[in-house]
């Protein structure tokens, strides 16, 4: 045990200088999506590179009062490419939502009447819709769930399955980010 500690101390003390500063939110998605400086990379950052990435969200937390972490991820993603030089029209992001995730993506008055609370994911799906990034939620989900499409946020688009809209973007060449 002792052993497994102190090897752990050490990759904590020798990535330290790589990682040293303080987080900072933006430029992009203000107030989300923290993300740390590496200004000591070794694999160059790929400036004129179109990020075609859809990421996949199946899940939420229990506490129904905050913001699903995946969106999180996907403001991180936009803001860390972003403020290391990647212009915003070369992120191409999408989020394909099903299962519990749905819930996210739900309008404030659907989620208030289904769980006695204000949707705190609507300001963050607003954000990323305006900086460009898609959503796309499971009708198969959605079906299951009782959910109706008068029920999704305004951004929201909604595909056959997950697993149709997953496989039609990566066969359009989005990379998977599960």
């Amino acid at each position: 045990m002792k052993r497994n500690f102190s090897a752990l101390v050490l990759v904590v003390w020798c990535a330290a200088p790589a990682f040293a500063g303080e987080p900072s939110f933006g430029p992009v998605i203000e107030d989300y999506g923290p993300t740390y400086p590496v200004n000591d990379r070794d694999v160059p950052l790929g400036e004129s590179v179109v990020y075609k990435v859809v990421f996949d969200a199946a899940t939420h937390s229990d506490d129904l009062a905050s913001v699903n972490t995946r969106l999180i991820s996907v403001a991180r993603f936009l803001n860390m490419h972003v403020r290391n030089g990647v212009a915003l029209k070369n992120m191409d992001l999408a989020v394909v939502l099903h299962g519990a995730a749905l819930k996210s993506v739900l309008n404030n008055d659907a989620y208030l009447q289904r769980y006695d609370v204000d949707n705190p994911n609507l300001e963050l799906v607003m954000k990323l819709h305006e900086a460009g990034v898609r959503f796309l939620v499971c009708g198969q989900s959605m079906a299951f769930g009782g959910i109706g499409k008068d029920e999704l946020a305004s951004p929201v688009k909604v595909g056959l399955s997950a697993m149709t809209v997953l496989t039609e973007l990566q066969s359009a060449g989005y990379a998977l980010l599960p």
